[in-house]
């Protein structure tokens, strides 16, 4: 006789494997921001330096430092929203219970992905618009501003999704009262 609920010993789904995928991609992505915080710590240790005891300023640290800044946020967005650490104001949250909070709690996690996917609709319009039409950022440290713009597409759509993960089940946020306090 068989118990109720999915079997552990079952080929996993197509959904659970994508969201092992898109879990994989964000845990990447943060290693990528931690990177990206530790290049702008040794940029600027390098900067300062170099111009307060060789008097030789760089040219490129602070614009090195500026879209690691943009990559470092917009790769981190991802994981805070799939534990949910991000910020939160939960005032209503806690002073409702039972079904009015999960409603309440399903309603802003509506929200929250509508924000996001809308926010990475029209980041994403505005990335392929720089491409095409080859905007490059200012000398000295210039490159091409899509290969800048590319990230916050990346972490509204990823955090979007978390968004919608959590609402279903198949996100990793815990409930309310455990996070953002």
């Amino acid at each position: 006789m068989r118990t109720a609920g999915p079997d552990p010993h079952s080929a996993p789904t197509f959904s659970s494997r994508l969201g092992a995928a898109h879990d994989a991609l964000t845990g990447a992505s943060f290693a990528a921001a931690a990177l990206c915080t530790g290049l702008i710590a040794v940029s600027f240790c390098f900067e300062v330096v170099s111009r307060y005891f060789f008097n030789a300023p760089t040219e490129w640290a602070t614009p090195l430092v500026t879209y690691c800044l943009l990559a470092m946020i917009f790769l981190a967005v991802p994981e805070l929203t799939r534990r949910a650490a991000h910020i939160a104001i939960n005032l209503l949250l806690d002073r409702t219970r039972g079904t009015s909070a999960r409603v309440l709690h399903a309603g802003i996690r509506i929200a929250a992905a509508a924000a996001c996917l809308l926010a990475a609709w029209f980041s994403a319009d505005a990335t392929l618009g720089q491409f095409e039409q080859g905007v490059w950022t200012n000398p000295p440290l210039a490159v091409p501003k899509w290969a800048i713009s590319a990230f916050i597409p990346y972490g509204m759509l990823s955090a979007g999704i978390y968004f919608l993960r959590q609402l279903v089940g198949g996100g990793a946020a815990p409930a309310s009262g455990q996070a953002n306090s």
